[in-house]
């Protein structure tokens, strides 16, 4: 699969200045794409908080759901961040990261991608704050 489709996204506007947009079908591509991800981001953490749930007799304090979904979110996050962006995509650069157009070394500038975690921990958190009550109270 295009690193156009399932990457696209995630790269610095550098790279995306020096290839076309995404086509049509290519987004739609990469929104069945991440979907996975995005049901693992936000089911593991909501996972593990309602197993803990249960493991405290049905009864989890508002903060404890915040912190366990926030910690599980941050460990995904990291992963990611770490293993997929900068050692594979921004050390390694393999070939079939790289879309054509694009030479190897565009793809070593880090810093979009721990600012996009950055941003997207922001947005996360009062989002895990309404899971957390929701958790808690029912």
């Amino acid at each position: 699969m295009s690193p156009r489709v399932w990457g696209y996204s995630d790269y610095s506007q550098e790279i995306k200045n020096k290839v076309a947009p995404q086509t049509k079908k290519e987004k739609r591509q990469a929104m069945l794409v991440a979907l996975p991800w995005i049901i693992f981001v936000f089911g593991f953490p909501i996972y593990s908080t309602i197993a803990l749930k249960s493991k405290l007799s049905n009864e989890i304090p508002i903060i404890t759901a915040f912190l366990n979904l926030f910690v599980m979110y941050l460990l995904v996050t990291l992963g990611d961040l770490v293993i997929l962006d900068w050692l594979i995509i921004s050390k390694i650069t393999p070939q079939f990261v790289i879309i054509p157009g694009t030479e190897k070394e565009d793809y070593k500038d880090f810093s979009h991608h721990y600012k996009g975690h950055v941003k997207a921990t922001v947005v996360i958190i009062p989002i895990f704050i309404l899971i957390a009550a929701i958790i808690s109270y029912l």
